[in-house]
């Protein structure tokens, strides 16, 4: 893959995640409040694939990617990550609550990347 395809598509994932990150965000606190992992991994695919669950259609809402959700120990389990890498993977993993660890699944890749979310707008304070 050319190093333009890949910016491109790096592009493309992060006008979604401007576009859905509360929702994202959202799913990666309630995973880890609830103890189900403290890794939460999001899937990004043009068509729909079989890791994880689905959590945004792009076909009914107006985003370019399918969304699922999984945990870094499915990806484990998977051999998508190495047991000899998973510390080097979690120290690289940041914290959740500021950016999204996405698998970017295409014909021609399978890679991490993290996204951060966007800052929230601080609201104006008005002079009267």
């Amino acid at each position: 893959m050319q190093e333009s395809d890949l910016q491109l598509i790096l592009e493309s994932i992060q006008n979604d995640v401007e576009h859905i990150h509360q929702h994202l965000k959202a799913i990666a606190i309630r995973v880890m409040e609830e103890g189900i992992s403290d890794y939460p991994v999001f899937i990004a695919a043009q068509e729909m694939v079989d890791l994880g669950r689905p959590i945004l259609d792009r076909d009914s809402i107006s985003v370019n990617w399918f969304f699922n959700a999984s945990i870094l120990e499915d990806f484990v389990r998977r051999d998508i990550v190495k047991k000899d890498k998973l510390e080097k993977f979690k120290s690289t993993f940041g914290d959740p609550r500021e950016k999204a660890c996405i698998f970017v699944l295409t014909p021609k890749i399978g890679q991490f990347i993290f996204v951060p979310y966007p800052e929230p707008e601080e609201e104006e304070e008005e002079d009267f």
